[in-house]
């Protein structure tokens, strides 16, 4: 089974990503099920947003045989490009039942803003 394994970690996959808006955040949601918080990687530098981790294999078996595997395993990695609009210093990231979630704020002069008319 090593010889099955190695092949899942051949080359990185990307986990499946959201995201949204709301009036204050941009929110990115990463299914990463099977992944513990502390093997994710969160890093932004010159306006990209890098996640990278690994889900291990589950633990090898000599009982256990393999009819198909279609989950991904090993390293992934993805990158996002973070416009300016948005506060890399103001970014909440949580972790729950397998998503990983990141608020970033909205940097004052991206969000709307109400224009009051004047009546003479």
């Amino acid at each position: 089974m090593a010889q099955a394994t190695a092949r899942y970690y051949e080359r990185p996959w990307m986990p499946r990503a959201d995201i949204y808006e709301t009036q204050d955040h941009v929110v990115l949601q990463l299914d990463l099920p099977g992944v513990k918080p502390e093997q994710v990687d969160i890093q932004c530098e010159k306006g990209t947003l890098t996640i990278k981790g690994e889900r291990p294999f589950p633990n090898e078996d000599a009982h256990r045989t393999y009819y198909r595997v279609e989950h991904s395993y090993g390293p992934f990695e993805r990158y996002f490009e973070i416009p300016r609009t948005l506060d890399v210093n103001k970014v909440e990231a949580t972790y729950q039942d397998g998503v990983l979630t990141l608020r970033f704020a909205k940097a004052e002069e991206a969000k709307p803003k109400k224009i009051q008319i004047q009546i003479n």
